[in-house]
């Protein structure tokens, strides 16, 4: 047996771990588990299954002391989202989700703070930012900023439960709307949700911690499944944008330094975290979100998701607004398209038109106002991510954007996540993990 790492990847909706070796200066891996997840209704608010979430990891990591003579195992996930530690060091209730009502509540209430936020934190108005989801905790127990020893983002969350070590991985840290530009916390940002600035600041992955299972160790990695997944679509040129496409799809470009200029307020851009502490400039945009949803409750649709959009009618002309507020988080989303789609109902082939042009619509033209923002001239896109596996989706948008597609790889996340843990056990440098990546 070979020394080997896991990657565990969260996403909103599924949970799956791959196991990867370092071979030859190439990281050869493959998907060896993947399963659906779901938030859940608990005490009158939507919150994920942690124990649930916990034991995958601990099975991903028992998977590794089996296979390997030695392991690691990295987690990365979407952000935002965390749970609270008591000062016994014990979790005291479920993560709630960012979907849930009460976060959009606390956004309109606190409105009147969005352009300070914005110029001080360089993150993006969304209502399930961190900041949100803590005032909404507070607004509905005072008492918790004293209860709670911490409160930690979620792969940081899942580590500390494992193995006790409490840490604020800056890729998942950015994505909090509590980080200020310098990457320090912001005091003004805790001050507005009456929250203390935690005892720890947001430190780059790259290093172990404690041991999960037997001769397997923690490695925090790109927390961040957006910040592995760029790493794992390297090498970008300057010329290039990557577009990583799940749940939501996320297009941008790498900076030195945070852009907080008013044309990036105005474009509603954000200024997340690189594993090497550089920045991800990019837009946070609907993805496969509405598309998957329509697809679970369409009758007579293929069992592909990409099937059915193979077959999409593209002479479809009506368009829904992926962004409108009725499609975050609807009982059903057949319905709520609805709501928005006029004249005959939709055939299968026209609804999978409706969902790809809508997709498409929504990202087309932000390479070139990312280009007026930055300066730069783009001519490529470089796409990851699982809605990377539709051609009709790849070339609807080369048509629209008028730019080159190219796919990097549908498993940007896992190639990412599993090179940092060979940084993090020492066989690469970050630099020669880029190489190899490229490779890979």
């Amino acid at each position: 047996m070979a020394k080997g790492a896991i990657a565990v990847d969260f996403g909103a909706s599924s949970a799956r771990f791959a196991a990867g070796t370092l071979e030859d200066g190439v990281i050869r891996y493959e998907i060896v588990r993947q399963e659906a997840h779901h938030a859940r209704e608990h005490e009158g608010h939507q919150v994920w299954d942690i124990d649930r979430l916990i034991a995958f990891t601990k099975s991903a990591a028992e998977y590794g002391t089996a296979h390997f003579t030695s392991a690691t195992v990295g987690v990365d996930s979407w952000g935002v989202d965390h749970g609270f530690i008591d000062h016994s060091g014990d979790l005291i209730s479920p993560p709630v989700c960012y979907r849930d009502a009460s976060h959009t509540r606390m956004f309109e209430a606190l409105a009147g703070h969005r352009a300070d936020l914005f110029q001080q934190t360089g993150i993006q108005h969304q209502p399930f930012n961190t900041i949100y989801q803590l005032a909404a905790r507070r607004a509905e127990n005072p008492n918790l900023p004293d209860e709670a020893a911490r409160w930690l983002i979620l792969p940081d969350l899942i580590g500390y439960l494992l193995t006790r070590q409490a840490q604020y991985e800056i890729t998942q840290a950015s994505t909090t709307q509590l980080m200020a530009t310098d990457a320090t916390w912001c005091p003004a940002a805790f001050e507005l949700c009456g929250w203390p600035i935690p005892d720890l600041g947001p430190t780059l992955p790259g290093f172990q911690g404690g041991y999960v299972a037997p001769n397997v160790r923690l490695a925090v990695v790109g927390s961040h499944d957006t910040a592995s997944a760029v790493f794992g679509l390297e090498p970008l040129a300057e010329d290039t944008v990557f577009l990583n496409v799940g749940t939501w799809s996320l297009l941008g470009c790498v900076l030195d330094s945070p852009n907080v200029s008013p044309e990036a307020a105005q474009g509603n851009f954000t200024n997340e975290r690189c594993v090497d502490g550089r920045v991800r400039f990019l837009k946070n945009v609907a993805g496969f979100w509405v598309i998957n949803r329509l697809h679970q409750e369409l009758p007579g649709v293929p069992e592909r998701v990409a099937d059915w959009l193979a077959g999409a009618d593209l002479n479809e002309t009506r368009r829904l607004d992926l962004d409108a507020a009725g499609l975050f988080a609807p009982e059903s989303m057949l319905a709520a398209a609805h709501e928005q789609i006029e004249g005959a109902e939709p055939t299968t082939a026209e609804w999978g038109g409706i969902a790809l042009h809508s997709l498409v619509d929504a990202l087309a033209g932000l390479p070139v106002e990312l280009g007026r923002i930055t300066g730069r001239r783009f001519t490529k896109i470089r796409v990851g991510g699982g809605g990377s596996r539709s051609e009709a989706f790849r070339e609807l948008l080369a048509q629209q954007s008028g730019l080159a597609v190219e796919v990097g790889t549908v498993e940007a996340s896992v190639l990412g996540n599993l090179a940092l843990q060979f940084v993090a056990q020492g066989a690469l440098t970050l630099e020669e993990a880029r190489a190899v990546v490229a490779r890979s």
